[in-house]
């Protein structure tokens, strides 16, 4: 159960780390590659419920190399030091 919050923690945070790095280097030259991503969803759409409830839903999730890269970081860290978290 320690190894799948430890694990879960650390792919979270690459995603945020990766997301900031990313959105920091844009237009920077020399680092700007890093801030490359794609984007894929579903835009939203809007259900009205006569004038009093309007309900809106999207989805969309982008990825940039940064991020990608923390990841594989993040996989690395966790395969070098699940074994010493104790059960």
């Amino acid at each position: 159960m320690k190894k799948n919050v430890y694990f879960i923690f650390l792919v979270i945070a690459a995603i945020v780390l990766g997301h900031f790095l990313g959105a920091a280097v844009v237009g920077t030259e020399g680092l700007g590659w890093l801030s490359y991503g794609k984007a894929f969803g579903f835009s939203p759409t809007r259900f009205t419920f006569g004038d009093l409830f309007v309900f809106d839903i999207g989805f969309t999730i982008t990825f940039n190399i940064a991020q990608l890269l923390f990841l594989v970081t993040a996989f690395i860290v966790y395969c070098k030091t699940a074994n010493k978290i104790p059960s």
